[in-house]
């Protein structure tokens, strides 16, 4: 896109040979416990405690990883080239805007009345980004066992998002720049805030979406280091975590 600022394409930061051999240490750990039968609630809630902390630790030693995706501009700034880009690839929309609402970041504000049942927003299917059979993931993933993975198309919807943001001068760019750095789901719960959904019947639920994250982050992270150039020193679990959840 001209004049906009090209994503990082250069590898990752590279950790040492002992933070890496941590590394893959911990991530042999967290598949191991992400596979341990939990017949009661209670144990498997103490499975998810014992894998927070290794992901905790997971985390700190990928902090070192992290290469930067985006602009370096907050979501807001980048609203307007959103827009416009949107527009120039057949997007259309009228009487609206994108705002920031208090307690819930960016959302659509109407700036005048609409009939019941108008359409306000037109977006082409070229611009829906989903796997298609040109897309780069198929090739990365098709070693990896089905059995080994649930939801293997989230699965892959994930890492071809991942792969957009390293790519220069990506068609998807000023839509990536306004996705969200975090999300307020259960994979960003301690266990503190996890202890809360006790005797809800949103606990179990919970527990298992981050046990499933957790073991499909580290069969990747294992599975990516032969496969992919690209990934194997800058995808991380907070990466994966943001391109889990659906973007707002």
């Amino acid at each position: 896109m001209t004049g906009a600022p090209s994503m990082a394409t250069s590898s990752g930061k590279k950790l040492s040979m002992t933070k890496q051999n941590e590394l893959n240490t911990l991530v042999d750990s967290l598949i191991k416990s992400s596979f341990m039968k939990t017949p009661t609630v209670n144990e498997q809630y103490a499975q998810y405690q014992q894998m927070y902390s290794v992901l905790e630790r997971i985390r700190k030693l990928e902090s070192e990883l992290k290469l930067k995706t985006g602009n370096g501009k907050p979501r807001q700034a980048n609203i307007e080239s959103f827009c416009r880009w949107a527009k120039e690839h057949g997007c259309q929309f009228d009487g609206i805007k994108i705002s920031e609402f208090s307690g819930f970041e960016l959302g659509l504000e109407a700036t005048r009345d609409f009939s019941a049942g108008e359409v306000f927003v037109t977006v082409p299917r070229k611009l829906i980004f989903s796997v298609t059979a040109d897309s780069k993931i198929p090739d990365i993933m098709k070693d990896i066992p089905v059995m080994m993975v649930q939801n293997l198309s989230n699965l892959m919807l994930a890492l071809l998002l991942i792969v957009e943001r390293f790519q220069p001068n990506s068609v998807w760019k000023p839509y990536l720049d306004v996705l969200p750095d975090r999300y307020s789901t259960v994979l960003y719960f301690t266990p503190a805030d996890m202890a809360e959904l006790k005797g809800t019947s949103a606990f179990v639920p919970a527990l298992n979406q981050c046990k499933n994250i957790a073991r499909q982050y580290g069969f990747i992270k294992k599975f990516i280091q032969s496969k992919t150039a690209l990934l194997k020193d800058n995808f991380t679990y907070d990466l994966y975590c943001t391109t889990e959840t659906p973007p707002d």
